[in-house]
């Protein structure tokens, strides 16, 4: 079987100043949907956020030890490649504004084949309806699986994994309690 060529990712998004971080955000994010590869936020400072590639950094093996032969060790797997493609967006003082500049504009693997090889673009998908539909079917006390079977059901065009129906249910469970432990919570 023959295997697809590799495409190289597109260009780094253009330095420009928005008038928002979001804006800013939503933009870098669309351009690189289009080209192949997807944006996180590595460090956050309140005039300074620091943007890189989603497959920056390495694996992390988290407890394998190495003394245990590796044909019995479980096989997990990454996508991070140690990709050095960064931008940084700075806000100006006087104006509010946020400016965006490109610190390493390349990549060392290739574009993704389609956007929901990304989790930031399946999520950044999601319109309200079917946000709701997670909620209302969580709140029912049904499983992250049976969520994801109804959603494959419901909206078959949704591509959702299962970690991702995790992410959002756990998002929801935090705003719910408040910064509170769930036993303070129930108290």
């Amino acid at each position: 079987m023959a295997s697809k060529p590799s495409v190289p990712c597109g260009p780094a998004p253009p330095e420009a100043v928005y008038t928002d971080l979001s804006t800013l955000f939503t933009a870098i994010q669309a351009h690189a949907r289009d080209n192949g590869y997807a944006f996180r936020v590595r460090s956050s400072k309140p005039h300074r956020v620091l943007y890189d590639c989603d497959r920056a950094g390495s694996y992390d093996s988290k407890g394998k030890k190495a003394t245990v032969h590796p044909s019995k060790q479980r096989n997990s797997g990454s996508k991070k490649c140690g990709c050095e493609m960064r931008v940084v967006a700075s806000k100006d003082a006087i104006s509010g504004s946020w400016t965006l500049q490109v610190l390493n504009a390349t990549h060392n693997h290739s574009a993704s084949t389609a956007p929901v090889a990304h989790s930031a673009h399946r999520i950044a998908a999601l319109d309200e309806s079917i946000r709701d539909r997670i909620i209302s079917v969580w709140k029912s006390g049904a499983s992250n699986t049976q969520i994801l079977s109804d959603l494959n059901t419901s909206f078959p065009n949704v591509h959702l994994t299962l970690s991702d129906i995790k992410n959002i249910t756990q998002s929801i469970r935090l705003q719910q309690l408040g910064g509170k432990t769930p036993i303070q919570w129930l108290l």
